[in-house]
């Protein structure tokens, strides 16, 4: 019982607050920049490319785990505990999943170009979305409240997030107690991310929201390129910083790296 709810508010509890709320708020501010001029363009990748996808998916999220150590890692999801059922699993939820589309909807030109355009930028936000709702969020939830709060929460959260460019909150909100739930199945990212989260996101967007319409283009395979560049930058420049660390460390007391 005390897995499924608890009260063990922390200074971490308050982080996760924090950071949630300034997701809202930064899809929020994209609301009045939904234009296709070059400013709006630019305010809307500043706002949610560059501080909320790239800012708390990528560099906040690592600094987090580098401070709390390998074990942030695993409690986040990403582990290789039961990684190959989770597998599995992802691949069997998502032929479901595209099963029971395909059966009320056929889509024509579902292989296009400007739909590989969409789909880029999608998966590049799948993993802002794993990192920090599915992951940190709603990791900070359960330590706090339990899992069943910790799945309500991460839900309402990821439904909001939604509010500056997808404003469809139930539906969402429904979509994030699927994904959430089934993550406790294993605890592992791989039971949701890349098939069963990609197959629910590509269709909800490209399929069946006019939301699609605003990525189906050049600019948005582009920014998804740049993102992923630029992490894995950010990631190579982190592990660099941490062997640097570390020989800093033992040229600094050499005796300890003797008695090792």
């Amino acid at each position: 019982m005390n897995k499924l709810f608890r009260f063990n508010v922390t200074k971490d509890t308050g982080n996760a607050a924090i950071t949630g709320f300034t997701m809202i708020v930064l899809s929020l501010l994209m609301i009045p920049f939904g234009s296709d001029s070059v400013m709006d363009t630019v305010i809307s990748f500043i706002l949610r490319d560059v501080l909320m996808i790239f800012g708390l998916g990528v560099v906040f999220v690592t600094i987090y785990v580098e401070r709390k150590g390998k074990e942030a890692a695993r409690e986040l999801g990403f582990t290789k505990h039961k990684w190959f059922l989770s597998l599995i699993l992802n691949l069997l939820f998502a032929a479901g999943l595209l099963a029971i589309f395909l059966k009320d909807q056929v889509p024509e030109n579902v292989i296009s170009l400007k739909n590989l355009y969409g789909a880029s930028y999608i998966l590049v936000a799948g993993i802002f979305e794993m990192t920090f709702i599915y992951g940190f969020l709603r990791m900070s939830f359960e330590k706090a409240f339990g899992i069943v709060p910790a799945i309500i929460l991460t839900s309402g959260f990821y439904s909001l997030h939604h509010a500056g460019f997808q404003p469809e909150f139930l539906h969402l909100f429904l979509v994030g107690l699927m994904y959430c739930g089934v993550f406790y199945i294993t605890q592992n990212m791989l039971i949701i991310f890349p098939f069963f989260w990609g197959v629910g996101a590509l269709w909800d967007v490209l399929v069946s929201s006019e939301a699609g319409n605003e990525i189906k283009n050049p600019i948005s395979f582009a920014i998804a390129f740049i993102i992923i560049s630029v992490s894995v930058i950010w990631l190579l420049f982190r592990k660099w910083r941490r062997r640097l660390n570390v020989i800093e460390n033992i040229n600094s007391d050499p005796g300890n790296a003797q008695e090792g």
